[in-house]
């Protein structure tokens, strides 16, 4: 029990869940702050994996990021009409598109992912050992995993 002259740290009651999506939404409210952003809950995610990624198309995308067709369609029409992204027809499937990022789009991907890298840093994630990250990862994949079944 707390003495009267403590005080109560909100972080002490708050379900791990809850600490999860503080930290995501702190994480959203830093880079809307950076003056590199663009719609950073959507767009600046999907920029930073095709700019890793291999041959990704819009589908690829949505299993990724677990996010609609739509919503998926809707960021992707953005960031192509800003210059960040071109859509190339697969050579094996004619009715799918591969992303790549364009010049424009590469330069910023490496810009956001350097201002994520210091976010990290400064709130911590970094120190975070890989087994702890492999456990997140895992716990992420058993909770969209749950919703299959």
């Amino acid at each position: 029990m707390k003495k009267e002259n403590e005080k109560i740290d909100k972080y002490d009651s708050m379900p791990f869940i809850a600490l999860i999506h503080h930290i995501s939404k702190n994480k959203l409210r830093y880079y809307m702050k950076n003056p590199n952003h663009i719609d950073m809950f959507h767009e600046g995610r999907y920029l930073m994996v095709i700019h890793k990624g291999k041959d990704l198309s819009q589908d690829d995308l949505a299993n990724i990021f677990s996010q609609s067709k739509g919503t998926i369609a809707k960021a992707l029409r953005k960031l192509e009409d800003k210059g960040y992204l071109d859509r190339k027809i697969d050579e094996n499937n004619r009715r799918k598109y591969i992303l790549k990022t364009t010049k424009k789009g590469e330069d910023l991907a490496i810009l956001l992912k350097r201002d994520l890298k210091k976010w990290e840093e400064k709130v911590g994630i970094d120190k975070l050992d890989s087994k702890t990250k492999n456990q997140l990862k895992e716990i992420a994949r058993k909770s969209e995993e749950i919703l299959k079944e």
